[in-house]
């Protein structure tokens, strides 16, 4: 288990870094996300792998709160887009044109990871008594 927090460690500071250079290389993104997402996932697979019975307990119990959070919140931006616009769609007759910006999906994507990291700090502190 020591090792794999060592590659995460590892491998935040590379994600820290190539974002930095994103900022100057917008183009790049693409690459970097092809070359990053199957790194991530590859270490994740691996630390569930070297995890006891306990540990991916709380592993998959914060997987699938932070999963059921960001979908409540992918849904609600969702109909708020459909429904913020609602009455002019029914004065019109015509299909709802969804106006969200990109960058609200930064609130379910921020919310499952606190969701995440919160609902494991609450288990490992409740199994462990401390």
């Amino acid at each position: 288990m020591r090792r794999t927090q060592w590659v995460e460690i590892a491998l935040t500071l590379l994600v820290l870094v190539g974002m930095a250079v994103l900022f100057r290389r917008p183009a790049w993104i693409p690459l970097f996300v092809a070359l990053i997402m199957p790194l991530a996932l590859g270490l994740m697979l691996w630390q569930y792998r070297t995890m006891d019975e306990f540990r991916r307990a709380r592993y998959l119990k914060a997987w699938a709160a932070s999963g059921i959070v960001g979908t409540f919140a992918l849904t609600g931006l969702l109909t708020w887009g459909v429904f913020s616009d609602f009455g002019a769609v029914l004065n019109s007759g015509s299909a709802p044109d969804l106006k969200l910006s990109v960058w609200l999906l930064y609130i379910p994507w921020g919310l499952s990871l606190l969701t995440f990291y919160a609902v494991t700090a609450f288990l490992y502190r409740r199994d462990t008594g401390g």
